[in-house]
């Protein structure tokens, strides 16, 4: 049983803001903050998109079959990129001019890189 760290945590979610990605959070199902880097303040748009991502998980066979792996939402302010991780929900929140393809590239990094420490809390 491996135990999930976290400063490490915290420090890769800090890492992911670069480059026009001003905040990463981890959220619970309920949409609740377990570990966020923000550098402004944009709890309630990453609330909602967990909100649209959990709706989704519970209405949508694209999610549970598999076939939506990340969610892109194109605000007026900004772009937020959603998905699960484990047992919990990811949220990157990027400025309205930051490219679409490097807001996900990061998300899919921050994914993997922190999928097995949080499988291994959620198997426990």
């Amino acid at each position: 049983m491996s135990i999930l760290k976290a400063l490490a945590l915290q420090k890769a979610l800090d890492q992911a803001n670069s480059g026009g990605i001003y905040a990463s959070m981890l959220l619970n199902q309920s949409g609740s903050p377990i570990a966020q880097a923000i550098l402004d303040s944009e709890r309630t748009t990453a609330s909602i998109a967990a909100h649209i991502w959990k709706l989704n998980a519970v209405s949508g066979d694209s999610i549970r079959g598999g076939n939506l792996g990340t969610l892109v939402i194109e605000c007026e302010l900004g772009k937020v990129a959603v998905g699960s991780v484990a047992q919990y929900i990811l949220c990157l929140y990027a400025k309205q001019t930051t490219e679409t393809g490097l807001l996900l590239t990061k998300f899919s990094t921050l994914r993997e890189h922190i999928h097995t420490p949080l499988s291994s809390i959620t198997e426990s």
